[in-house]
This record gives C-alpha cells, sequence and structure tokens, in this order.
C-alpha cells in the first residue's frame, strides 16, 4: 500500500523544490519540471479545492513538454486539470482567470476565452491580473469582430492601470489586435512603440545583431534566443519573460515584487527564484555579448530590484 503524504510533509517538499527553481535548460531542469508535476499531483489528491495546486501543475505541463506531440498531451492535460478545478472551487476567480489565457495562447478559442473571462471578471479578479484580463478579453472581442466592445475594455484597463505599470502589456495586447496576420511579428525598440515587421526586416534586425548594432530577444518561437555580436544563446522560458519585462521597463528600477508578480502572477515562488534567474540571464548576455561587465552596465541591481540600461538599442521579437 503506497503510503499518502501529509500536508505539511508536501509543503516542506514544495519548498525545498522552490528553493532549486532556476536551474539552467537542459537534463537537471527537465528533472525539475517533471518532479514539480509529481509534487503538485500530490497536493491535488489532498486538497482538490485549493487552486493554487491546479494552476501550478496547469503551467508545468505546458512548460515541460518539449516534442510536439508531448507539448499536445501536455496542452490537453493543462487544460483539465484548470478545468477540474473551476468545478471543485466554482466561487474563486483564479481557475477561470487562467484558462482564458490558455484557450487564448494555446488553442485560440475565442468563445471559450470569453465565456472563462467574464467568469473570473464576475468573480471578482483584482488588481493586476484583472487588467490582463481585461486585455485578453479585449483580444477575444476583436478577433469575433466586437471592435467597440474590444475597445471599451482596453480603456477600462487604462483606467484601473492609474500607475502606469501595465501600460507594456497594455500596449502589447493592443498590437495583437491590429496586428497583420501575414507579419505575426512584433518589434519593440527602446523608447520607441511596437510595430508589425516582416519577415525580411525581422532577418536584417538578426544581422544587426550579428554586427553588434543592437541586441535582440527573440521570442517569435518555442525556444527563445538572445542574440548578440558573440553567440546566439537559448533561454528558459521564465529566463526569456524576465529578461523581456526588464528590457520593456528599460533604464527604470524594476522592484523584486513587481517582477515576481508579472512573471509568476499569483503561483508561489521562492524568495530567491528572481535572483537565481538573474544570475543565470547574466550568464547568458555575457556569453552572447562577449563581455564581463553585464552586472555592473547592462543588467544592474538596484536598491530594490533590477534594471536594463543597455547602451546598445535592444530589440524585443515578439
Amino acid at each position: 500500500m503506497v503510503k499518502m503524504n501529509s500536508i505539511e510533509e508536501l509543503l516542506d517538499w514544495e519548498d525545498d523544490w522552490l528553493e532549486r527553481d532556476g536551474l539552467d535548460v537542459g537534463e537537471e531542469r527537465n528533472a525539475w519540471l517533471e518532479e514539480g508535476v509529481e509534487l503538485y499531483k500530490k497536493f491535488i489528491e489532498i486538497d482538490k479545492k485549493e487552486p493554487r495546486y491546479s494552476i501550478t501543475l496547469s503551467e508545468l505541463y505546458l512548460e515541460v513538454g518539449r516534442e510536439e506531440k508531448i507539448k499536445k498531451g501536455n496542452q490537453i492535460k493543462a487544460y483539465q486539470t484548470l478545468r477540474s478545478a473551476t468545478l471543485y472551487a466554482p466561487k474563486k476567480p483564479d481557475a477561470f482567470y487562467h484558462l482564458s489565457f490558455i484557450l487564448a495562447k494555446e488553442k485560440r478559442k475565442w468563445e471559450a476565452v470569453l465565456f472563462y473571462g467574464n467568469e473570473a471578471l464576475e468573480k471578482g479578479v483584482t488588481g493586476s491580473r484583472r487588467i490582463k484580463l481585461l486585455c485578453n478579453l479585449a483580444l477575444g472581442y476583436a478577433r469575433l469582430g466586437y471592435i467597440v466592445k474590444s475597445l471599451e475594455l482596453f480603456e477600462e484597463a487604462k483606467a484601473l492601470d492609474e500607475q502606469m505599470e501595465h501600460e507594456w502589456f497594455i500596449e502589447l495586447y493592443s498590437d495583437r489586435m491590429k496586428e497583420n496576420r501575414r507579419e505575426p511579428i512584433l518589434l519593440k525598440e527602446t523608447n520607441e512603440k511596437r510595430k508589425a515587421v516582416s519577415k525580411e526586416d525581422y532577418n536584417h534586425i538578426l544581422e544587426d545583431a550579428m554586427d553588434g548594432k543592437c541586441v535582440v530577444l527573440d521570442l517569435t518561437k518555442e525556444n527563445k534566443f538572445f542574440r548578440g555580436i558573440k553567440d546566439d544563446i537559448r533561454l528558459e522560458r521564465k529566463e526569456a519573460e524576465v529578461l523581456g519585462y526588464l528590457i520593456d521597463h528599460s533604464m527604470t528600477s524594476c522592484p523584486k515584487k513587481r517582477i515576481e508578480e508579472s512573471i509568476w502572477d499569483d503561483c508561489k515562488v521562492s524568495a530567491s527564484a528572481v535572483k537565481r534567474y538573474i544570475t543565470s540571464i547574466r550568464r547568458k548576455l555575457s556569453e552572447a555579448m562577449g563581455r564581463e561587465d553585464i552586472a555592473a552596465a547592462v543588467l544592474v541591481t538596484t536598491n530594490d530590484g533590477y534594471e536594463w540600461k543597455s547602451e546598445i538599442p535592444s530589440v524585443v521579437l515578439r
């Protein structure tokens, strides 16, 4: 007979697992992700009504697959896990919120995006997540042809974002609404608005990075890369998200707490997770850019967090 872990044992296991977040790409990283899958499956066996466990498990399912067949299977598992969470915790907005984004990103089922998103709104999603959800719903309405409703939701998101902390996110979704489907890549340079670029322009940008005229964070494909004059370095998904956030807020100190909220949303994260990712990102930037002063002159530590200060033009391709 298999011994059932107690909730206290699982919480201790979770603390240990979280402390090892930020491992580099490869077999160690995959083993860590798979361990997390087993951990949160055990959490759900004990407490099906806590949405946090289902949300974290669904995110791990989406990250752990590398081959296309595995990836598609994990998308289904993530969806099913969150669906179960809505049944066990029908009055909480968490799982409905995440389902709206998964269905937009992974499946583009816009009617379902609106259903789950509006459910999350009705159940009281607040703060940063409400702003992001309004943007996702605006994109869904736009895709279904309800442009006036879409613009109303963007205006509501802007009104809620009183400190303009989510201006970058609102901009990104506004651009997605207007983008030319034949030219799907989005570009943002320091202090410039995003704009669509052609495949030819995309290749020119990469050539400029090789010539040292700029650095490029390329998020357009399944594998994420940072491209500099010395090399193209692959980034883990969370590394890419953290770096993208910092470049989007270049020349501005980004508090550690704000980074956690933007990248991990409402999921539990260890106190050292951001620091671990920054350390790994700096090492990879050093390889790609061929310089040893990354921590002093490019990705610097501030009083409350981190700041992207590169003097070289920085481009994010999405």
